[in-house]
């Protein structure tokens, strides 16, 4: 436009005479101009004409927004997927608008798949979120979105057959099949859904449910082959299906299609717990397998073990053990995998320590007041959560008691737990240990409450405070039912303990405290100062110990942190800054390094890239500038001369850890002899001492870095599979 037509629109604008500026601007062939000088007037139809016209969607959304035309934004929000770009920009004002839908499909049309299925999330429209993520690839997150869909409406069969499919992708055959049994009610989805259901069953080696969903099949489609393993071949390339297309024969060990059992974890009188792998989720898990006997006893114990999945699955509290599944096909509980064993383990240790060093003579070792303080309260704050849902646990003992690998403390096993409102009878009543059951449980007398659990507690707490139990055995019985209440500082125990121990212990249920809570104010308003650790001196008075020293890096808060935790007592700093630290609730030294926030997103994403042959990152606290590392045991490998098999394996276990941390995206930088700590069996790639960055910080050059620091194996040398 020339610059006396320009002129003349503008005196039309400041003589408010927008409509013959517009024209002239149209006239001129400028009609994204004349849209704009519409819309200043609020001329909406106008404006949009024009801004459609010129290709300008994004303008044109814009105006139907602010004239709130729903006809025009309708057919605008058709047109805009055509133009990627033009939905992008109007994604931007549909999210000024708070309109949240639109701009997850605009999103979606400009190819971020990945923030429309965040906003798709924010905005309920579960299935179209779903629906974004596993067509970027993200199928764990699609699967779980369609399940959620599922439970809001069970006759949506393209979510159910789209999460068939994502399931049988991971080999959980048995869960696909359930979800595609639903799908086969949609007219439109039962063909696939069918198809999809020859191939699960058969994985699962339920032949005939194959065959039969095969006969319904060709009820409208005859020309497909007769025979499951034809169709198979003819469908999906293998006459096995689906399981015959998974990597090796990973398939067929799965547990129900989707965990893989890694390794026994124990077993005791209602069944056996496997270490397995979700391939699901990607994560390990802990599997209670119930070992179901005949008669009614068995029917006896199936029904406990139901108890406990419906109690334990309905908790969420962090000092109760996370219930993921109740299968009671199997029957089995998948729950949280807790690597820090369990109380009972940590007593155990304790005492082989002291009859090695000659000072057991048959007890179980104190722990440390700092130990003993969190460990209680943990225990009690889950007793708090559990009685609240009127659910008795009646099998309260250390092997019932978990540390995760940070410490946290978790109860679990709810196998003989009692649901008081439904009115159980006592059968089953003796399942609990001996050592730590009130005598009504013993009796079966009353029905049990919380204070049978508040007993239970008490006789862990006499355990933890006096080395030893209350009652020494063999008959428990005889004892819990008519000796005398034990106190605590007659057995070596301080006698701040003694009050609070025999309320507990108390024969008569309401003699005992009334509550949990009433509990735990008692047991923390302890005088909890340790006459033989002191932990909970002052980080200045630990100063001022030889062998001791401070945290100088950390910021005085996090200092502060690292008293009041109850658990963490420094022993020395550390090279490369931070100090090494005794973890009282998991007995091992950890490393306390000081970071700031970048630092912190560092950590954590190491942390994501968790492997055993890397060092782990144990808890990052942002909030007061402190990660909580491992601190492997072993030597530094420039330090050790190996020999080949043992040089061999070390590289293939430095190999593996390097390419776990590259899958996650992540560079190291900064391999090293000294990053590497060799022990019996494992060697352990420390952090870098910073994120690795620069040009040489890239996994070619950590592998060159790795090939230089543990050349390659001869044939001989490869490590033993």
């Amino acid at each position: 436009m020339d610059d006396a037509l320009e002129a003349r629109v503008s005196a039309l604008r400041k003589a408010g005479r927008y409509a013959e500026a517009a024209t002239l601007r149209e006239g001129a062939g400028d009609l994204r101009g004349a849209s704009q000088l519409y819309a200043d007037v609020w001329e909406w139809e106008k404006a949009i004409a024009l801004a459609e016209d010129a290709g300008a969607l994004a303008m044109a959304y814009g105006h139907a927004l602010a004239a709130d035309d729903r006809e025009a934004l309708g057919r605008l929000l058709a047109m805009l997927p055509d133009h990627p770009e033009e939905a992008q920009l109007a994604a931007e004002l549909a999210d000024a608008k708070g309109r949240v839908i639109d701009a997850a499909r605009l999103r979606e049309a400009a190819g971020e798949v990945l923030e429309a299925a965040e906003a798709f999330t924010r905005a309920g429209e579960l299935f179209e979120a779903a629906r974004c993520y596993e067509s970027a690839g993200e199928y764990r997150r699609a699967g779980m979105l369609y399940e959620r869909r599922l439970k809001e409406d069970g006759t949506d069969g393209e979510a159910a057959l789209r999460l068939g499919r994502i399931l049988a992708h991971f080999g959980r055959w048995d869960h696909a099949a359930r979800a595609l049994q639903r799908a086969e009610e949609d007219p439109e989805r039962r063909d696939a859904a069918l198809a999809l259901q020859v191939a699960c069953f058969t994985a699962l080696q339920m032949h005939d449910a194959a065959g039969a969903c095969l006969a319904r099949l060709r009820r409208e489609h005859g020309e497909l082959p007769a025979s499951v393993p034809a169709f198979l071949e003819a469908t999906f390339g293998d006459e096995a299906g689906l399981a015959g297309l998974a990597r090796g024969d990973e398939a067929t060990q799965l547990l129900a299609g989707r965990y893989r059992v890694l390794h026994s974890l124990g077993a005791g009188g209602t069944g056996r717990v496997l270490l397995a792998h979700d391939g699901f989720y990607e994560r390990k898990v802990a599997v209670k397998v119930l070992n179901v006997g005949t008669g009614s006893q068995g029917r006896d114990a199936y029904l406990r073990f139901a108890k406990e999945a419906r109690v334990a699955a309905g908790l969420e509290h962090p000092n109760v053990v996370r219930v993921f599944e109740f299968n009671p096909d199997g029957p089995f509980l998948v729950m949280e995998h807790l690597a820090g064993g369990t109380l009972e383990d940590r007593l155990q240790a304790a005492a082989e320590r002291d009859q090695e060093e000659g000072s057991g003579e048959g007890r179980t070792a104190r722990l440390p007041y700092a130990v003993i303080r969190h460990v209680g309260a943990s225990i009690l704050r889950g007793l708090e959560a559990v009685h609240r849902r009127g659910v008795v646990h009646r099998d309260l003992k250390p092997a019932n008691v978990f540390f995760s690998a940070g410490g946290d403390v978790k109860l679990g096993d709810f196998g003989v737990a009692h649901l008081q409102d439904l009115g159980a009878t006592l059968t089953g009543a003796l399942m609990g240990t001996l050592a730590y059951m009130a005598p009504e449980q013993i009796t079966g007398s009353t029905k049990p409450t919380a204070a049978t659990d508040l007993y239970a507690f008490g006789v862990i707490l006499f355990r933890l405070v006096a080395g030893e139990l209350p009652y020494r055995g063999p008959d428990f019985v005889a004892q819990h039912l008519e000796s005398p209440v034990p106190v605590p500082s007659e057995r070596g125990a301080d006698r701040r303990f003694d009050a609070l121990v025999q309320r507990l212990l108390a024969k008569e249920q309401q003699a005992r405290p009334e509550s949990a809570e009433t509990v735990r104010a008692a047991f923390e308003a302890l005088d909890w100062r340790d006459p033989e650790v002191d932990a909970f001196a002052t980080l200045a008075e630990m100063e001022r110990r030889p062998g001791t020293v401070s945290l100088p890096a950390l910021a005085p808060e996090a200092r502060a942190e690292v008293k009041d935790a109850d658990r963490y007592t420094v022993i020395e700093e550390r090279e490369g800054g931070g100090v090494l630290a005794l973890d009282g609730a998991l007995g091992r030294n950890v490393r306390i390094v000081p970071c700031d926030e970048a630092l912190a997103s560092w950590f954590k994403a190491w942390a994501t890239a968790d492997h055993p042959f890397l060092q782990a990152v144990l808890d990052v606290d942002a909030e007061h500038g402190r990660a909580i590392l491992e601190e492997p045991l072993g030597e530094r490998l420039g330090q050790l001369a190996l020999e080949p098999a043992r040089r061999a394996q070390v590289r293939a276990q430095l190999h593996e850890a390097l390419g776990h941390l590259h899958g996650a995206g992540l560079v190291h930088g900064h391999v090293s002899p000294g990053r590497v700590r060799i022990s019996r069996g494992r060697a352990v790639l420390m952090l870098p001492p910073r994120p690795g960055s620069g040009a040489q910080a890239t996994p070619a050059a950590d592998l060159a870095a790795l090939d230089a620091l543990v050349p390659r194996p001869t044939q001989r040398e490869a490590p033993p599979r």
